[in-house]
């Protein structure tokens, strides 16, 4: 009798820790403002992983930390999430990535900053080494910021293997650009869509253009666009726009990217059309805004579902 093939999905890319600062007070500049900061672990990769794990996809992390306290963070908390880091690189004497963020009093992003040095460990002899998991991998996230050389490495060694792209900024959109074709599915928001396709963005009309110039360069496009939801193409290859009820309160705007991304991600593991896999997607956004942390703790495929009964217009 022939084994089953296990599934997985293997992130490539950022893992490290999250520094929030939320400011009480208006924000001014040159200013000390009285604010609440909170650390955690985070990166767009691990944070897809942790979203993913919670839904019940078996996850892999390929990524690189330093053997620091903010290393032994991320480690840990990747563990608790149910994320494979058997293969995690730890650099000695490195310095694991920092992301801080400092919020306005509404929870929106006023300002952020990076140290993400530590990710150019994560080159092509360490992806060679790690050759096996990728082969066999149902799925590879693919973080942008990547050293070029190691984006088309793995666009042309693992070509067998469906990767999912989120762009996460515009500028990160233009640096993955030339490889759509190479890409299963990415799902930039309306910014990194004009970025992506060239035709400047105003309106839904404008994002259903540029949807449709770029849906010929790639076989899954999703497109975030915030209160709007998010824009897809249906199994009767019509692109729609479609939306959940309004969230009455948002309590952090960080993390619905990651859930959402996470959701596409089960619905792909699970051969889910392409409607359900919407549904789950948007629902997912709306748990992640409701609650302060970057990742609902109480993310999971009963609480969606629940979502999808009350809010699905």
């Amino acid at each position: 009798m022939t084994k089953k093939k296990e599934k997985y999905i293997v992130g490539i890319g950022a893992a490290n820790v999250d520094v929030y600062a939320k400011s009480i007070i208006k924000i001014r500049d040159h200013y000390d403002h009285p604010s609440i900061i909170k650390t955690t672990a985070g990166g767009v990769t691990r944070n897809i992983l942790e979203n993913a794990s919670k839904l019940g996809v078996k996850t892999k992390l390929l990524t690189a930390v330093g053997d620091d306290i903010y290393g032994k963070l991320v480690i840990d908390s990747c563990i608790k999430a149910n994320i494979d880091v058997k293969n995690v690189l730890t650099v000695k004497n490195g310095r694991t990535g920092i992301f801080m963020q400092v919020q306005d009093k509404n929870n929106d992003m006023h300002i952020a900053l990076c140290d993400m040095s530590i990710s150019k460990n994560i080159n092509i002899k360490y992806l060679v080494s790690n050759e096996k998991i990728l082969k066999r991998a149902s799925a590879i996230v693919l973080d942008p910021s990547l050293e070029i050389d190691v984006i088309e490495f793995i666009l042309k060694e693992y070509s067998k293997v469906p990767v999912f792209v989120d762009p996460i900024s515009d500028l990160y959109a233009k640096k993955i650009k030339p490889y759509l074709n190479k890409i299963y599915c990415i799902k930039p928001n309306r910014s990194e869509l004009q970025v992506l396709s060239g035709i400047k963005i105003k309106t839904n009309s404008d994002t259903l253009k540029a949807f449709n110039k770029l849906n010929n360069s790639i076989d899954k496009l999703f497109v975030s666009a915030g209160r709007n939801g998010c824009a897809y193409e249906n199994e009767n290859n019509q692109i729609i726009m479609r939306k959940f009820k309004p969230v009455k309160k948002m309590a952090n705007a960080s993390g619905a990217g990651d859930a959402l991304m996470a959701a596409i991600l089960y619905g792909y593991i699970n051969d889910l059309d392409v409607e359900k896999t919407i549904d789950y997607a948007l629902a997912a956004g709306i748990c992640a805004i409701q609650d302060e942390h970057t990742i609902n703790p109480n993310l999971s495929i009963k609480l969606l579902r629940k979502i999808i009964k009350e809010n699905k217009l």
